[in-house]
């Protein structure tokens, strides 16, 4: 997963861990993903990736898998961040943040933030 900011390295193994029952195929299928696309949309990001279909699909039965929501670091201002994982046919392909605002209620334009920059801090209770 090099290609993957910091960020998106955490949140995935956050949800590999949070899948008992195929955390450890979605981590296989993650290990070799490719960065097809980053779309920093200023309120959240979707980054989308390919990964080898020469591992089976993960036996999930819908599109999308629920990460964690949580406490990210950006430009010294903590924001709350909410996390998806996109799959299609089983396969991931697709990793969307979005925020829900900083401790304060404001909004953080992202647009002008290098997501490379922003740092998990912790889940939210």
């Amino acid at each position: 997963m090099s290609e993957f900011t910091e960020l998106e390295r955490t949140v995935l193994a956050i949800i590999c861990d949070d899948q008992p029952g195929i955390g450890e195929a979605l981590r296989k299928l993650l290990s070799a993903a490719r960065i097809s696309e980053r779309d920093n949309t200023g309120h959240g990001f979707y980054t989308s990736f390919d990964v080898g279909k020469d591992k089976p699909p993960v036996a999930w039965p819908e599109r999308m898998l629920d990460g964690p929501d949580g406490e990210v670091s950006v430009g010294g201002e903590t924001l709350l961040m909410g996390f998806i994982l996109w799959l299609e046919d089983g396969y991931p392909d697709c990793l969307e943040g979005f925020q829900y605002g900083t401790t304060a209620g404001d909004d953080i334009d992202l647009k002008v933030v290098d997501l490379t920059s922003i740092r998990w801090i912790k889940p939210l209770l």
